[in-house]
């Protein structure tokens, strides 16, 4: 499989952490799990056949084609079998999508949405424009102009709550508040509005995604020293933060590759349930 990832210039970059395009020459038969990071992502795939994914907290499976925008996951959901083809990404930095996909943070969360659903015959004509592109970066030129128009007017993050997002999750929640010089009610109400979830929920996810690191860096590390080094008060803890956000144990847990610790490999994950 061919990958390459690029950065967009300035201003696009204060959004957008990177884009990637990939080109798979072998279909992928099995299901992974996709663990959430708090933040969104753009999919567009340059080929035709239909992907399905199906979130953890629903029996409903979502099948999509052209482009489909996650939303920041409040859990896990289930990507499926891959065909050959080429998909181009766009990775937002934490509650940045807002400002260039034009709808508020909270509407994304949680959701599968369609680039046409949001952006109607522009979407659409995106796509198109991004079929007849052969080469990565004559894709990414087309992408980044295309999201460039679209942070003309953008909707604006709450300063304070940009401030908060580059504090680490190791801080604390009560601190990061008290930092931000709005009551606990008044600071989650603006988090949410600018992240999509709440900060106690964005920031346990921060701390997932680092167990998830060492771990995909470090197989044969031990789980409590993992659970201890990230901050997690025991082992148990984290493996009940596996289940809640992963639906899996810390033990079930097989990454991709060392540099996709949000991909996990499902094996037949999904038995009993019919996909159109």
């Amino acid at each position: 499989m061919q990958f390459v990832r690029h950065r967009p210039a300035a201003p696009l970059d204060r959004h957008v952490e990177c884009f990637w395009w990939s080109r798979r020459e072998i279909p992928q038969s099995h299901w992974e799990y996709m663990l959430p990071s708090g933040r969104a992502q753009l999919v567009i795939a340059l080929h035709e056949t239909p992907i399905v994914c199906l979130p953890g907290s629903s029996g409903s499976p979502i099948e999509w084609s052209g482009s489909v925008v996650h939303g920041p996951q409040w859990r896990y959901y289930a990507a499926g079998p891959k065909p050959c083809g080429v998909v181009v990404g766009v990775s937002f930095r934490p509650g940045a999508a807002s400002a260039v996909l034009g709808v508020p943070a909270m509407a994304l969360a949680d959701q599968h949405l369609s680039l046409s659903t949001l952006w109607g015959r522009r979407g659409q004509l995106l796509h198109e424009q991004m079929m007849e592109a052969a080469e990565p970066m004559a894709v990414f030129r087309i992408l980044e102009l295309a999201l460039n128009e679209r942070i003309e007017r953008p909707l604006l993050m709450h300063p304070a709550i940009a401030h908060a997002l580059t504090f680490r999750w190791s801080i604390g929640i009560t601190h990061i508040q008290r930092d931000a010089g709005y009551s606990p009610k008044h600071f989650i109400a603006l988090f949410r509005a600018g992240v999509g979830l709440t900060p106690k929920h964005y920031f346990r996810i921060q701390r997932f995604n680092e167990a998830l690191r060492r771990l995909a860096a470090e197989p044969g590390t031990g789980l409590a020293d993992v659970a201890a080094t990230v901050g997690y008060s025991d082992q148990a803890h984290m493996a009940r933060e596996f289940r809640e956000l992963a639906g899996i144990t810390p033990r079930q847990y097989r990454p991709t590759t060392r540099d996709s610790a949000l991909h996990h490999r499902a094996t037949n994950p999904f038995t009993g349930i019919k996909l159109r």
